[in-house]
């Protein structure tokens, strides 16, 4: 996992308000193909993917989506973290009939399938910092989003 991509140009603030998540894993997915990291194949199945096997986690506080899909879909590992400054409704990854409200995306952009597992547990010792993923929200840009959640996420 060491070759994975993760800096503040994978960085996106979303300020617009009324987005659905498929508005925000279309604007994710977007930068990570602008930058090469995914084929044009890699929106419409995380679109897919998440309709089928939703990814938001429930904290009870401050909530986090992980979209991911099949790695035939990815040229090159990455992450791409979407902070959202209005929580849209997302479906909950343990109950997929339920949703809550998301204020950060974590899109992975996985080479190795096994990769994906590794990835999620840095992801949710991330999340389970509630007053790290609060700093993050708050961050004023990418660059600060980064220089809080690189580390541990990297």
């Amino acid at each position: 996992m060491a070759d994975l991509s993760f800096d503040s140009s994978l960085v996106v603030r979303i300020d617009e308000e009324g987005l659905s998540c498929e508005d925000v894993e279309r604007r994710l997915a977007a930068v990570l193909e602008g930058q090469g990291y995914v084929k044009d194949t890699y929106a419409q199945a995380i679109v897919d993917r998440e309709a089928n096997f939703p990814t938001a986690l429930d904290m009870g506080g401050l909530n986090v989506a992980i979209p991911h899909c099949d790695v035939v879909n990815v040229n090159r590992a990455a992450m791409c973290m979407g902070v959202l400054a209005h929580p849209v409704d997302w479906h909950k990854m343990d109950e997929p009939d339920e949703t809550c409200k998301v204020s950060v995306v974590c899109m992975l952009a996985l080479t190795e399938a096994h990769a994906h597992l590794e990835m999620l547990q840095k992801v949710i010792a991330f999340v389970q910092d509630q007053e790290l993923v609060g700093k993050v929200i708050a961050a004023k840009d990418a660059d600060e989003v980064f220089s809080l959640a690189g580390a541990l996420l990297v």
